[in-house]
């Protein structure tokens, strides 16, 4: 099993080019999503956060929005948040690997790859940057990111230079149809290569 890692900043589109694996049908690990279930479903994760934070619980869940005023008010407490999850994560991402290890081709899409030393789980590292003023419009069509937060977020992550000098590969992501290409040819370096 190859195991292939997205990196790149907040906005650049790590999980654009991991979606594109998915369609053609490659299995994607995505810590965003294992995050957002934990969230949804964890109610002893949840209680843990709210007790830290002094948070409400709402049904066992946690109003995201208060964490981010907390975290935005305090941002030293991320490193506490990360402890609770990222374990978590760390562990969902091992069965996963498990469950997919006869495959050919996996990918992780995963933005604290390189902040976690988590670079055993990965083979292949593919780089996504992206023009800065993409980036800005892309920002800003995310939901509850104000500029403060995603800030935030960008300190918890490496030096874009750090992560570009893990890179067996770069996709230039500037336009949707050229990433497309860019990734296809990729991966069949890659499938050469095994």
């Amino acid at each position: 099993m190859i195991k292939v890692g997205i990196l790149g900043s907040v906005g650049s589109g790590k999980s654009f080019v991991a979606n594109i694996f998915k369609e053609l049908g490659f299995n994607i690990f995505s810590a965003d999503q294992v995050v957002s279930q934990i969230y949804e479903r964890n109610k002893n994760i949840n209680k843990k956060i709210s007790i830290f934070f002094k948070l409400k619980l709402n049904r066992g869940k946690i109003n995201k929005n208060e964490l981010r005023d907390t975290l935005k008010k305090n941002p030293k407490k991320f490193k506490y948040l990360n402890k609770i999850i990222h374990p978590i994560v760390r562990k969902k991402l091992i069965l996963f690997l498990s469950k997919y290890k006869k495959t050919k081709l996996v990918v992780l899409d995963i933005p604290l790859l390189i902040e976690n030393k988590m670079f055993n789980f990965v083979d292949i590292f593919i780089f996504v940057k992206t023009k800065p003023n993409t980036f800005k419009i892309r920002i800003k069509k995310r939901r509850n990111l104000d500029k403060q937060f995603l800030k935030l977020l960008e300190n918890q992550q490496a030096d874009e230079k750090i992560k570009k000098s893990y890179a067996d590969f770069t996709v230039d992501n500037y336009t949707k149809d050229k990433v497309k290409l860019q990734v296809k040819k990729i991966l069949d370096k890659i499938l050469l290569n095994d």
